[in-house]
């Protein structure tokens, strides 16, 4: 397949690794790479792999792909509204942003085959052209609208190392991983620790148990299937990363909180329902976030 991958950040360039791996032809399209640069992966700290792939910076060298990744996070997507509407309408797409918000988005677009992904991958970027390889997970893949014939071609590339799946009910895949990343993200971002910490430390496991105990009361065990024992698993399978919201921080780029966590507590609004600890830790994240908000 012919393959294009909308933002050259830490998901989307593995991604691309392991897509041109599978012998996908696999183009980006970046705004801020020189063309003539090379891009790369690490998998782990003494192998350094070159990602076989086309660099673009113009959405219209992408119009003759059979699927296209749109990879950047929800904050750029309004700015990439333009060149979608542009797009032949027939190119399916695959989301594969961070919460909730981008679903809303979607609804907006002319595409007649869009997918989504959630994506439980530790990726990060050690420069602007070489992503480390933190941790496998698996990405899980539903149709969102239309008809994706093409699912089944894409998920012959599930490897080992880039696990895919497909599911029938993507949305509640989509708010499981949004309800992992609110237990995870805020708290290992004010406290600034690894994921690890939220277990090993006995105040942070505290906090971490309420805030879990008041969204399963807010939303029930059924609609977010998620056992207190996975987060605590993923915690430690994740023991020595950092949350993408706390590297977001640490880089004074913007945090992802609105469409995480602010998507979460509006969520449960809708059910007339309050999550006090969870909202009081948006308000922390939200006046964190002015920095980011400062530089961009």
């Amino acid at each position: 397949m012919k393959i294009g991958i909308v933002g050259a950040g830490a998901i989307g360039m593995l991604f691309g690794a392991y897509l041109s791996q599978a012998k996908h032809e696999v183009t980006f399209l970046v705004r801020d790479i020189n063309l003539n640069n090379r891009l790369y992966i690490e998998k782990d700290l003494n192998s350094t792999e070159q990602i076989h792939c086309n660099l673009a910076n113009n959405m219209e060298l992408l119009h003759s792909m059979d699927l296209i990744i749109i990879a950047v996070k929800y904050h750029h997507l309004n700015k990439l509204k333009a060149d979608l509407d542009r797009l032949p309408v027939q190119i399916p797409l695959l989301f594969i942003q961070n919460g909730l918000l981008h679903l809303k988005f979607i609804n907006q677009l002319n595409q007649h085959h869009i997918a989504v992904g959630s994506v439980l991958h530790g990726a990060t970027k050690v420069n602007s052209n070489t992503v480390r390889h933190l941790g496998v997970g698996i990405t899980t893949i539903g149709v969102y609208k239309g008809r994706y014939k093409m699912t089944n071609e894409f998920i012959q590339s599930s490897s080992s190392d880039f696990p895919l799946e497909i599911t029938n009910d993507i949305e509640k895949v989509v708010l499981r991983k949004v309800v992992l990343n609110c237990l995870i993200n805020p708290l290992t971002t004010i406290a600034q620790v690894p994921n690890g910490e939220l277990v090993n430390n006995e105040s942070f496991h505290t906090i971490m148990r309420n805030i879990y105990e008041e969204i399963i009361e807010a939303f029930g065990e059924d609609f977010v299937e998620l056992s207190w024992d996975a987060v605590v698993l993923l915690c430690e399978k994740t023991k020595n990363n950092r949350s993408s919201m706390l590297t977001d921080y640490e880089n004074d780029r913007v945090m992802e909180i609105d469409t995480i966590v602010g998507a979460l507590i509006g969520e449960a609004k809708l059910r007339n329902k309050r999550l006090p600890i969870l909202h009081t830790f948006y308000l922390l994240l939200t006046e964190m976030n002015r920095v980011g908000e400062d530089h961009h």
